[in-house]
């Protein structure tokens, strides 16, 4: 008896969800027939007003299901999680924040953010802590220019943190061993200056299995490499999930190093989504949903993916790359990539123009930090220096950034960039900071 009251109740949340679409599809044609009305001379407007949109009485899919997979395989960027029998039950691990009201903001059809961070981190049911974040997306979805922009942001940015033992100045992909999701969505709006509304962490490992559930992908490689014993020749080829993981992983053979490496992880997420869209189907879904299972995790309340459907999956087909170039630096013999101040405030106004704000200049800890140097010029791999006092820690079994879970530098002191001239500033020595319970080394030894 229990059993059929939570079926029903499924049900009937299910239709819910349907009705919502329905009217979220109907006033978004109503405003769109409204603003075509208003351009159109006034001897057509009349033939104009008696014009019926045409009704489609046939989907592959009901309008939830494909909601729920279309709009977040382009948010997370691996896509889709459980059916919806699957959702209630497992909310709680798939939305970090459970059921919750609609936004006014999505409701309303205004430009959003959404953060999305690929981590190295098996299953994400044990909480948003733990493991580095390798790579991270900004989206922005704007519904009134029917346009998505990605931007990728190098995971070796420098930048100034908050830690229980005080500020220390380490590589934005630690930020989520440090303190999680959140902290990791407050670093990145800090460093461009931008809000954002929601972030999603992806398991980097359900690529392999996302792309086998869309039966591969076509890229179009721009020269050979070999990686993992497996030859990448160059030109169109297509690839099963486990040579898409291989193809996007490898970084040190590509003349444009981690930059590269984001324009072919950008490739094969533009490629699923095609894959999807032109042979979206229930049991395309399913293999989806089954794919990614606990590997996505999300602060985007369930209650909100009517809205999102109706207001925002005009803009799927306009999807727009950036990148966010650093510049390479070394502290103590390891190697950074450094934020300028030019950079920051060129994608921050990217960004602010695509949700609808004015431009500002960006100042803060990583742009003053980029003023302060002596010597740094940008262009040569030079040394350097960070502002404030240390204390030297023995990295022990060796300073490789990519072998620890973190690797950052601890201020002994707060010390304001106008407090400390050159001449009190100290070299900051390298030493790794482990995070328990995860292992030094990710699961795909970069």
């Amino acid at each position: 008896m229990d059993n059929n009251n939570h079926r029903e109740s499924r049900e009937d949340y299910r239709k819910r969800m349907e009705e919502r679409i329905r009217q979220q599809v109907n006033e978004n044609r109503q405003r769109e027939q409204a603003e075509q009305a208003s351009e159109m001379p006034n001897d057509c407007q009349e033939s104009s007003n008696n014009f019926k949109p045409p009704v489609k009485h046939h989907y592959h899919m009901p309008n939830w299901m494909r909601t729920l997979i279309w709009f977040l395989i382009i948010l997370v960027a691996l896509g889709g999680f459980y059916e919806y029998h699957k959702i209630h039950s497992a909310a709680t691990g798939m939305f970090a924040n459970g059921n919750g009201k609609i936004s006014k903001k999505l409701q309303r059809g205004d430009p959003v953010s959404v953060l999305t961070m690929g981590t190295d981190v098996g299953a994400l049911n044990r909480g948003n802590k733990g493991g580095n974040t390798d790579s991270m997306e900004l989206f922005t979805i704007n519904p009134k220019s029917k346009t998505i922009t990605m931007t990728s942001i190098p995971r070796d940015i420098l930048v100034r943190a908050s830690t229980k033992d005080g500020p220390d100045y380490v590589k934005l992909n630690a930020v989520y061993a440090i303190g999680g999701a959140k902290q990791s969505e407050r670093q990145v709006e800090e460093l461009l200056g931008v809000p954002i509304d929601y972030y999603a962490v992806i398991n980097m490992g359900v690529l392999e299995k996302v792309v086998n559930s869309v039966g591969g992908v076509d890229v179009d490689n721009p020269f050979a490499f070999d990686y993992e014993g497996h030859h990448f020749k160059k030109g169109k080829q297509h690839l099963n999930g486990t040579n898409a993981l291989k193809y996007s992983r490898m970084r040190y053979d590509d003349p444009n190093n981690d930059y590269g490496r984001q324009k072919r992880q950008q490739q094969i997420l533009r490629n699923v989504i095609q894959k999807f869209k032109t042979s979206g189907s229930i049991g395309a879904a399913n293999k989806i949903l089954d794919a990614v299972g606990d590997g996505v995790k999300t602060n985007i309340p369930i209650d909100n993916i009517a809205a999102l459907y109706g207001n925002y999956h005009g803009a799927m087909d306009n999807v727009k790359t950036y990148h966010f170039q650093g510049q390479n630096a070394t502290i103590d013999g390891v190697s950074f990539q450094i934020a300028s101040p030019k950079e920051i405030n060129r994608i921050s106004k990217l960004v602010r123009k695509q949700l609808g704000l004015k431009s500002k200049t960006i100042v803060n800890h990583e742009t003053r930090m980029y003023k302060s140097q002596p010597n740094f010029d940008g262009y040569n791999n030079t040394d350097f220096i960070l502002p404030g006092g240390a204390s030297y820690n023995d990295p022990g079994s060796g300073n490789d950034s990519d072998e620890v879970t973190s690797s950052h530098y601890r201020s002994s002191k707060t010390t304001s960039y106008e407090e400390s001239s050159a001449s009190q500033r100290q070299r900051l020595s390298y030493h790794s900071y482990r995070t328990p319970s995860y292992s030094a080394t990710n699961q795909y030894g970069y």
